[in-house]
Order: structure tokens, then sequence, then C-alpha cells
């Protein structure tokens, strides 16, 4: 009975162990063959992002390098102009900034007594409220009051005082703050059209008769321009953008100079900075990141401005998430609130202040 009771426990005991259990699935040839690729593409992902995170440090280093080439003012800022008495228009998601280009390259600027005056202003807004870029051109023979100076022509500021009476000058007769400066002399300029291989201009007969005869082209044999669509390298677009009026003849007038919307004088001189600026913007945005920091190391040592390192760094990086190259574009004074006189033997615009004070701060602040 003993040995009958053990093999019966043994009995069971056995079939316990042999409990029913869930089937394996077969592998197959095809389950193995996607469980290999699953590993590769697993495989090419890692060693892709690490690849692309290495890419991105060196472009951020890159990067810094070609911004510490900027000449950094310290000493100078626009922030440190006492702008109390008067009030200004600002908000915090519009930055504007004060461009100014300089008539004088480096050599020039270095001689004694050499004087130096701001051929174009202009006010460079990013509008993060509404998505926009906008470009504001500033004439320089509107007839303004300078501080310390009385009345005089806008560009006059900058050759008295600098960019801060510059900024002054502004913030009386426009109401509007600045949230820092940038200058530009002319041999940034220059290189900028070469290094992208130069811009398209669409020249009329009068423009190109006065290239081709004046010293607007700094280099004689690039004063072969033609009327229509051509390509213009550095010298001969900042020629462009310089033309005024046409070579003074014996009587003492200044033939005109228009542009194809017919645009004279310092309006034809607008809209052609204006029509270069967005040539330029055009072909910087078909560039890659690479070519694009290249192209900064090269152009930036000739940039001088008081807006810091991290400050310009978020300034880059808030533009590149709005997505948008297109450039909005204005300019004082507005149609209809001025007048062409002769003051003092020069030829200026009187300028309804009032009117393109109010202009300018829709523009601005109100899109």
């Amino acid at each position: 009975m003993a040995n009958k009771a053990s093999d019966e426990t043994k009995k069971n005991t056995g079939s316990a162990a042999k409990a029913p259990s869930k089937k394996k699935k077969k592998v197959t040839g095809k389950t193995h063959t996607r469980k290999v690729i699953a590993r590769i593409f697993l495989f090419f992902g890692v060693m892709f992002s690490a690849v692309a995170g290495v890419m991105a440090a060196n472009m951020v280093h890159r990067g810094e390098r070609a911004l510490g080439m900027i000449n950094y003012d310290t000493g100078n800022t626009l922030s440190e102009v006492d702008l109390s008495k008067y009030k200004l228009a600002s908000d915090t998601q519009i930055v504007n900034v004060l461009l100014v280009g300089v008539d004088k390259n480096l050599d020039e600027q270095d001689v004694d007594g050499a004087e130096r005056r701001s051929d174009s202003m202009m006010i460079a807004t990013m509008d993060i409220k509404h998505g926009k870029l906008k470009l504001t051109s500033l004439m320089r023979d509107m007839y303004v009051a300078v501080p310390g100076y009385g009345n005089q022509k806008l560009n006059a500021a900058y050759s008295y005082g600098g960019i801060q009476l510059l900024y002054e000058t502004i913030a009386q007769n426009f109401g509007v703050r600045m949230d820092g400066y940038a200058e530009v002399n002319f041999d940034a300029f220059v290189n900028v059209i070469d290094l992208i291989g130069g811009i398209e201009v669409n020249l009329t007969q009068s423009e190109s008769d006065n290239l081709n005869t004046t010293n607007y082209i700094k280099r004689k044999k690039y004063r072969n321009t033609k009327v229509g669509k051509q390509m213009f390298n550095g010298y001969q677009a900042l020629g462009y953008c310089r033309i005024r009026h046409g070579k003074r003849t014996a009587s003492g007038r200044y033939p005109g100079v228009y542009t194809a919307s017919g645009k004279g004088d310092d309006y034809g001189r607008v809209e052609r900075q204006r029509l270069t600026i967005q040539a330029i913007m055009n072909k910087v945005k078909k560039m890659s990141p690479t070519e694009m920091i290249d192209l900064a190391a090269d152009v930036l040592p000739n940039v001088t401005t008081d807006i810091t390192q991290d400050d310009i760094f978020s300034y880059l990086m808030t533009v590149v998430r709005m997505g948008t190259t297109k450039i909005n574009q204005f300019s004082l004074p507005v149609d209809g609130s001025y007048s062409n006189q002769s003051v003092g033997g020069q030829q200026v615009l009187v300028t309804d202040i009032t009117q393109n004070k109010s202009a300018l701060k829709k523009f601005l602040f109100n899109s």
C-alpha cells in the first residue's frame, strides 16, 4: 500500500510539473528580418543623433566665434543717453535697432580731420508681436531740431555728436525709443555683396549714365554699367546705393537721376538702398547655415554695436523662429508731409514733425 501511495504521489507530482504552458510562437525568417532591420535603423538613428549633436555644437561654436568679431561698444551706448525729458514709444515685444551706414571706409576714417557722416540711417524692427520684419528709411535731408545745434539736416547730428546725438535727435523729433544701434562702414557693404556673388539690379538710363560718369563707383574699371538688368559687384552696388543726383552742370544745376518707379534725389537713393537690402536678404536666405556663418565671419569685423553678444544671438534665434525674410518697408518723411526748400544755401526737406511722428509710431507698433 505504501509503495502504491508513493507511486501515486510521484504520478501526481509529475502531472503538476507538466501543467499546460503557453505555446511559443514560431520565429519565422520574416520576423527575424524585421528585427534585424529595426536594429540597423536604431543603430543609424543613434549614430545620426550623435553626429547631428556634434555638428550642432560645432555650428554654435563657429557662430559664437563670428559674433565675437563684432566691435562691441561698451562706452558709447544708447542706454546712456539722457532721454528723460522726452515721451518715447516702446514695446517689449518690438525691438527697434538704429542702423547707420557711414560714408568713410576704414582707410579714410584714419585720416586726421576726416569728417564722418551718416550716409544712410534706418530703423530695423523685429516685430515679435505681429511676426514681421520692418525697415524704416530716414531721409538725411529732413530739416529737424538737433539738440544743441538748432535746426539742421538729420545727418548733421552724427557729424556733430556721433551715434548718441543722432539717437537723441531721433528721440526728440519722432518719439521712438531704440533698443540699440549697429554702425556699418562701406567696407562691410562691399564685402557682403562680393561674398554672396553679387546682386541683380535694374538700371534706368539716368542711373546708368550717372554711374559711368561720376565717382560713385570707386574703382574706375567697374564704371561700365548698362541700362536694364545686370549683376553688380560690391563697388558697383555701393555706387548704386549712393546715387542722389547727376553731376553738376556749368549752370550750377544737378540733373535728376530717377529709379524705375520715377523717384529722384533722396527718395531715389532710399529706394535703391531698400531694393539692395532686399536683394541681399533674398540671396542670403538660400545659403546653408555654414555659408551664413562664413559670411558673418568676413563681414562682422566691420560692424560696431552696443547690443550684447547674448542679445544678438537671441535676436537671431527669434528671427529664425518667426520664419520670415520678407521686409515691410517704410520711409520718412511720408508723402504730403514736407516741402523742398532752400535754407542757408542748402536744399532741405522742411518736414511736418507731428505728422511724421504719428506715422512712424503707427508703422512700428500698430501693425
